[in-house]
């Protein structure tokens, strides 16, 4: 960074100020004259539901937009920031919740990417080395080779490598859009303690997250927005989450997670010695009809490798799986919707949905060969059903004909969702429903997925989130390197007793 924006610590108490902020979209005002400020050595938290303007808030400061419209101070210094590369230069430094790393490429190549030392015209890969090693240390991935692809390392290692590449630019203003999404609890820890050791430092951070229990935990101060407004900003040792909620959802928020029992005699679904050589071993349950089974287990225990197996996405290497006593053997994701079975997976941008098309478009993907009439695709058939879950659903903006990459990603988890749910399914398969979702949206999933229980589908819940499993299910599987190794009825869940079980304790 250059001498003319390096900073000492506390050199202003108040590094970022934003005062009366706005930013307009085509028929929708995202942020209306928002004042919100982050001081040096601090940690402000900003919350509320998707689509109350938080990520917009957030861009705005990251050089996102041009023709927003309010005062944005650095230090006391008056700055129109219209460019990344001007955040930049100003120490701000963004990690966003959907990771930007280039899968292809090296550890080192992402972390340094735009500064990677060179020797006359040649790169100095020595000093690579060094430098990439030097900040992978400060998220405690000191271990890794910086030369390794990251396609090679796993989802919460990359999640460590994106706030390390922040990092190493020496920011003075850090701004953390959900860092804990993909990581375990012991990474979350390690993520609070480099978290404290910044603060130390200076740095001042706004942290962005949908997890009360983290906000708690890690901030100094908390701002609600709440459609594009600001609702207000409290000491964090002066709030309590039952407040915070009803500050961004207009409303009190009692049973939050509830489910009575929807479970019926008939056995829907049945696996027998089920395996995947690598990936989990003779895994062996049945589901009912009208149940919500939940599977938990820690990161690599195999949960998602069993879905995707039983819906045609990968293939087994051992075992049967009987649908109403049927056996099946399914070989890709189309013979499993053909079949009733359904798989919402837990990579909505990837695999979910086609983010450049319309909300309309998206619902009615797994409806195609039915809406096609004497060879015609006939689209308005369907619009009704795209209605109807749009309100079920409270999708924002109701409007069937928006882009969907440039909703929220709670609107975009309902859209995915709702693309499902308009098809006659027997089993579905929700993994990680509501990751990243704010309390409104997981309310509103929650119900849904309690009517589609309650009506008789077989839903099998896979979920980290262990408030959500253990409230919505009516059992639940533990899995531990591969293998179910115990089976919990409701009675016997509670969140201490699942996780106890799922590293191995008490089983």
């Amino acid at each position: 960074m250059s001498d003319e924006v390096t900073r000492s610590a506390g050199s202003f108490q108040t590094a970022l100020e934003m005062k009366s902020v706005s930013k307009q979209f085509v028929g929708t005002l995202a942020v209306d004259h928002v004042d919100f400020n982050v001081r040096a050595g601090e940690v402000h938290a900003l919350i509320g539901e998707n689509g109350a303007g938080k990520s917009t808030l957030m861009k705005m400061i990251a050089g996102s937009f041009n023709d927003y419209s309010g005062a944005i101070y650095i230090d006391g210094k008056s700055i129109f920031l219209n460019t990344p590369a001007q955040s930049k230069k100003n120490g701000i430094e963004m990690i966003y919740q959907e990771l930007s790393l280039a899968m292809p490429l090296s550890i080192a190549e992402n972390v340094l990417v735009g500064r990677l030392p060179k020797k006359g015209l040649f790169l100095n890969r020595e000093l690579i080395v060094k430098e990439t090693r030097r900040c992978l240390e400060m998220v405690g991935l000191g271990h890794l080779d910086p030369m390794l692809q990251i396609e090679e390392i796993s989802q919460h290692e990359g999640q460590l490598v994106e706030i390390a590449k922040a990092l190493g630019n020496n920011p003075s203003i850090l701004v953390m859009d959900e860092p804990t999404s993909a990581l375990s609890r012991e990474e979350v820890k390690r993520l609070f303690t480099i978290i404290h050791d910044l603060k130390k430092s200076g740095l001042a951070i706004v942290y962005i997250s949908h997890h009360l229990p983290e906000i708690f935990q890690v901030a100094d101060r908390v701002t609600v927005l709440r459609d594009g407004r600001k609702i207000g900003t409290k000491e964090i040792d002066k709030v309590t989450s039952g407040e915070l909620v009803q500050m961004m959802v207009g409303k009190s928020v009692k049973e939050f997670y509830s489910h009575t029992s929807h479970a019926r005699e008939n056995k829907r679904l049945r696996v027998e010695d089920l395996s995947r050589h690598g990936f989990f071993h003779d895994v062996s349950f049945s589901a009912f009809e009208g149940e919500i089974l939940g599977i938990c287990g820690l990161s690599g225990a195999g949960r998602s490798e069993i879905a995707r197996v039983l819906v045609g996405l990968d293939d087994k290497d051992s075992g049967k799986v009987y649908l109403d006593e049927k056996e099946i053997t399914l070989k890709n994701m189309g013979q499993a919707v053909a079949n009733r079975i359904i798989y919402l997976t837990e990579n909505r941008k990837t695999e979910g949905l086609a983010l450049r098309l319309d909300i309309k478009e998206n619902i009615l993907a797994g409806l195609i060969p039915e809406l096609i009439k004497k060879g015609i695709y006939q689209e308005s058939a369907g619009i009704d059903k795209v209605n109807e879950l749009i309100e079920e659903l409270s999708i924002y903006p109701p409007d069937s004909s928006r882009i969907v990459g440039n909703l929220s990603g709670g609107n975009q988890q309902k859209v995915l969702l709702a693309k499902w749910m308009a098809c006659e399914t027997k089993v579905l398969i929700l993994d990680e429903p509501t990751r990243g979702v704010d309390i409104g949206a997981k309310m509103t999933i929650h119900q849904s997925i309690e009517r589609l229980a309650g009506e008789g589908n077989t839903v099998i819940l896979i979920s980290s989130d262990l408030p959500e499993l253990v409230s919505l299910s009516s059992r639940v599987l533990i899995m531990r390197k591969g293998r179910i190794i115990k089976e919990m009825p409701k009675e016997d869940c509670t969140e201490e007793s699942v996780l106890l079980a799922a590293n191995g304790e008490g089983v």
